[in-house]
């Protein structure tokens, strides 16, 4: 009988040397209770008693002391500790998960079962996990996407959500409970132009207790949200953000308000580019267009591709609100503006000319530039095919449940986004702005530039 060629053994590592490579990856599981051993050995049982009180006690201290701190450094180290040693990722629950959920395989030769392996457990906040997991051969990402449901079902989680990690390896991202369990209030605006930065403006906190940043420029920007969705908090805490620069004229908006209220108190910042009618919209948007041209044969002349933000060459920022009766629902004016929003977002990338739109039914029958605006937000929405008709094919399945976020006031500003480098949906919340923050932006636009002179920003 011809030999088994080298590597090709049906036999399985012996369980002695599978208990050493476990001590390896755990190291912790043999120091702690080493140290424990050798301490009350050297030390006596009641010095390493001491000891440990005083560890306990100047625990509980720095935890009802200093939240601020504790909630940072050791609430994240203690919350991963015990989720992953005393909950469902510690091994025989983990081994049961993956089989109840198709996740294992059996080895051809051997017949053992292969089982996606546990590296390292997060929990940066007591809502959200990071689980990076280690996949078993022949297995891929998909094997985890086509299966979420049932991993948060398993879970007793409310959202699963899967991202591609190292080579070879996935991360899971479980969502507990509702992270956003509070409103998140307006950040302070900066106090000048000096401290914004167009491509990464804080507009509110992620699920992972980040803040939440996204660019102005460089990009066109669509936020789908149902009434009510909060789509007005995304779009106060960008002009917030940018409120030195505004100041300084170095960013300029436009806005279209077709609800006749929403935008109305920022009319005396806005030096006449305020529209509400129909009519009096595609005007603006037509204005809007030409101050494009005009910038465009400027650099032409001076043979230039793109010029940095000054107030010779300001960012010019058009905001759609309710943009459905825009190019939709009113028909009058609809081609006249779509065809003028689709110039836009062709061309005035380089000129710093950005689009800004706000919709409630994101299909291409009511918003037929949509693919024309790449950078995107989805809040609340009413069907399960609008979050991958706003995030991309497939969103809703990789965790983008926009369809199931609470119709309350509660989850207003509540969303998902995509991560520009894993294309994953993370889930998102704007600050809230009320009007006294709203009166705060008009009253510090209107105290006026912070110096003369032209300022360049890179």
């Amino acid at each position: 009988m011809a030999e088994l060629p080298s590597g090709t053994s049906r036999r399985s590592v012996g369980w002695e040397f599978r208990t050493v490579r476990w001590i390896v990856r755990h190291p912790g599981a043999v120091v702690g209770p080493g140290a424990a051993g050798v301490s009350v050995a050297e030390l006596g049982a009641t010095a390493t008693g001491g000891v440990v009180g005083g560890l306990v006690l100047g625990a509980a201290a720095w935890y009802r002391g200093h939240p601020d701190t504790f909630d940072v450094w050791a609430a994240p180290v203690l919350r991963a500790w015990r989720r992953r040693w005393a909950g469902a990722y510690r091994s025989r629950r983990w081994v049961n998960l993956m089989g109840s959920c198709g996740l294992t395989k059996v080895h051809h030769k051997t017949g053992e079962t292969l089982v996606p392996r546990v590296l390292r457990v997060r929990a940066w906040s007591p809502s959200i996990d990071t689980v990076r997991v280690r996949l078993v051969p022949g297995q891929a990402l998909r094997a985890f996407s086509a299966v979420l449901p049932e991993l948060a079902a398993t879970l007793k989680a409310e959202r699963v959500a899967v991202e591609q990690g190292r080579p070879g390896e996935v991360v899971l991202i479980v969502q507990r409970d509702e992270p956003f369990d509070r409103v998140i209030p307006a950040p302070a605006m900066p106090e000048s132009s000096d401290a914004v930065d167009l491509r990464s403006l804080c507009l509110g906190e992620t699920e992972l207790g980040e803040e939440w940043r996204e660019p102005l420029i460089g990009t066109h920007h669509l936020t789908a949200g149902a009434t009510g969705a909060g789509k007005n908090s995304v779009v106060m805490a960008k002009l917030r953000a940018v409120a030195p620069m505004i100041r300084d004229g170095l960013v300029r908006p436009w806005v279209c308000d077709p609800k006749l209220f929403e935008f109305v108190a920022l009319r005396p910042i806005l030096d006449g580019r305020y529209a509400d009618t129909p009519e009096d919209c595609a005007e603006l948007i037509a204005r809007f267009v030409s101050n494009m041209e005009r910038k465009q044969k400027r650099l032409q002349r001076k043979g230039k591709r793109g010029v940095p933000v000054s107030r010779e060459h300001p960012v010019d920022w058009l905001i759609l609100d309710e943009v459905g009766y825009l190019m939709s629902y009113n028909s009058e004016y609809a081609h006249e503006i779509t065809n003028a929003c689709a110039v836009i977002s062709s061309m005035g990338r380089a000129t710093n000319d950005v689009i800004d739109v706000y919709v409630q039914e994101p299909s291409k029958d009511v918003l037929p530039v949509r693919d024309l605006l790449p950078h995107r937000v989805c809040l609340r929405v009413t069907s399960e095919r609008h979050p991958d008709m706003v995030l991309g094919d497939g969103a809703r399945e990789r965790g983008a449940i926009a369809d199931e976020i609470a119709a309350d006031g509660t989850s207003a500003g509540i969303g998902y986004r995509v991560d520009g480098r894993s294309r994953t949906p993370r889930r998102v919340r704007a600050a809230y702005t009320s009007d006294a923050d709203i009166d705060e932006l008009v009253a510090f636009v209107q105290a006026g530039p912070a110096g003369p002179g032209l300022r360049a920003v890179a």
